[in-house]
């Protein structure tokens, strides 16, 4: 036996996962919050070997399955932008076990943004409700499907938030079946090729960053930005094994020659091997595609054969081997990494994440709720299940109605704004984000900028938003000019803003301090 979530004894009998106990789930106000390797588990788990390890035929083994697709209780609306009184939705996380630190993300923003919706009466004369549920990552496909039919055969649940890498894949056909609304929030169905419409569940909706846009966008970089020519993976095959499929892709697609490609398992303490042969190879730039346990210990065997990145032009000039390092955004997305490696995590190191979900940007609500809530600031991830969230409460206004079918249609017309910046849905995207909406961040210290020609600037976020997560912060920042073009056709009032307001490292300029949304950015740091 063990607790759940609610307080209440789970007993595991086969593929069976009975709360003994449950109430609406009511989170604690806590201090300050984890540190956690939020995008490394949050990313990789889903293309893992765990979905392999998952049990066969559980989604037709598990009980309680199904529900009428005109589910949803809570009374309909009646077209005109009104809501029931009260709507609930139902979240599956790993609310326990290796995983935990995902749930602890998922229960402090849902639980923060809650507060938000009471306290500043967003909602009048509605109740938004929401219901946790444990699915531990130990328990693979099945803790999911369990999940996932306890919250389907409610029929006062609206649409379910996925907050786990975990199961998606296997759920699938059972989603179409049941037609109810789902969030794919830590999930890459995009990635893996079947999100709607090149799959059928037509319910399904996806918040993630997909991995193929982040390699789409730092091959770019790579070639077009700072003009390598060569490029080399180090990847970790055992839970990313799809990343060296997605590299040569997109490093195809940009012309850059692969002269190396090596690989390691999740739990490889030694790099000395692959490195080695790289070094051989002498690539200009290095994916490192692993998690920030990896990063950091591929990162400090670089240093320890004097390959350590210094900047753009001595990765062209041949003389050594010090490659630019572009990474995975569970690695060097991660502060942990850069903590890990110290000395040897060289600011420049890049990876993608997306505009919406920048914790250090002019307009990021759910910043500001979470400090309400419990004092500290938003550490990243923090936007996303809300943002799942207010899109089905927006699905049910829009449809003026809680039934399956006509929230499904609803979503694909969702443009909104609300934990961060505004995204949405159509009928042939069920991606909240596109391709303009992918962003570089590059690694940064409190301490200030790196000494260079042409200098640069860190951005306003070094003073008023990272010192909210730590005083001594060390870790991603937004990079703003390699992507500012494309990012000015999805949120072009966002980054004027932005550059008007000095958000982010804004290189290169002259003077280097210079703020207005009509300063020249160009491509002459040497850094990044």
């Amino acid at each position: 036996m063990c607790r759940n979530a609610s307080g209440g004894e789970v007993e595991l009998s086969g593929t069976h996962r009975r709360p003994t106990s449950k109430r609406l789930w009511v989170p604690p106000r806590s201090g300050a919050g984890q540190e956690v390797d939020r995008r490394a588990f949050l990313q990789w788990s889903a293309r893992s070997s765990l979905v392999g390890l998952s049990l066969l035929g559980a989604w037709g083994g598990v009980t309680g399955c199904g529900g009428s697709n005109s589910g949803g209780g809570g009374g309909d609306g009646d077209g005109d932008g009104e809501l029931p009184s009260s709507l609930k939705v139902g979240v599956i996380a790993p609310l326990s076990g290796i995983g935990q630190f995902i749930g602890t993300i998922v229960e402090r923003s849902m639980a923060a943004t809650k507060q938000h919706l009471d306290d500043d009466d967003v909602l009048p004369g509605t109740e938004a409700e929401y219901i946790l549920v444990d699915s531990p990552v130990e328990e693979f496909a099945e803790g999911t499907t369990a999940a996932y039919n306890e919250l389907v055969a409610d029929p006062d649940v609206i649409g379910i938030l996925w907050c786990t890498p975990i199961g998606l894949t296997e759920a699938r056909a059972q989603m179409q079946r049941d037609q109810i609304p789902v969030i794919a929030v830590f999930a890459d169905p995009y990635s893996e090729g079947w999100l709607y419409p090149e799959g059928p569940e037509r319910n399904i909706f996806q918040m993630l960053l997909p991995d193929t846009m982040s390699f789409d966008a730092m091959c770019r970089y790579a070639a077009e930005d700072r003009g390598y020519s060569t490029t080399a993976l180090i990847y970790d095959s055992s839970t990313l094994a799809m990343g060296k499929d997605q590299f040569e892709a997109a490093a195809g697609a940009h012309d850059l020659e692969v002269v190396g490609v090596e690989e390691f398992q999740v739990f490889s303490g030694d790099y000395g091997a692959q490195l080695q042969r790289l070094k051989d190879a002498a690539p200009e730039s290095l994916f490192v595609w692993g998690l920030a346990d990896n990063t950091a210990g591929i990162v400090s065997g670089l240093s320890a054969l004097d390959a350590e990145y210094i900047d753009t032009p001595t990765a062209k000039s041949g003389d050594g081997w010090h490659p630019h390092i572009l990474g995975y955004p569970g690695g060097t997305g991660e502060k942990k990494w850069a903590e890990l490696a110290g000395d040897a995590a060289k600011s420049g190191s890049l990876t993608a994440w997306y505009l919406g979900g920048l914790v250090g940007g002019p307009q990021f609500p759910i910043r500001d709720w979470l400090v309400a809530y419990d004092g500290v600031g938003a550490t990243g991830g923090e936007e996303s299940a809300p943002n799942g969230w207010w899109a089905l409460i927006e699905a049910v206004r829009i449809a003026g109605s809680t039934d399956r079918v006509a929230m499904v249609d609803a979503l694909e017309t969702v443009d909104t704004t609300f934990a961060g910046l505004s995204f949405g849905f159509t009928p042939d995207h069920h991606l909240g984000m596109t391709a303009d909406d992918v962003v570089l961040i590059s690694l940064e210290r409190y301490t200030g900028p790196v000494d260079t020609d042409p200098p640069y600037v860190l951005g306003r976020e070094w003073e008023e938003t990272f010192p909210l997560v730590k005083e001594d912060y060390v870790g991603p920042t937004h990079l703003v000019r390699p992507t500012l073009e494309a990012n000015r056709k999805v949120k072009p009032d966002y980054m004027d803003l932005l550059l008007e307001e000095g958000w982010g490292t804004q290189c290169t300029k002259t003077p280097a301090d210079a703020l207005g949304a009509d300063v020249e950015l160009t491509g002459d740091c040497k850094i990044h």
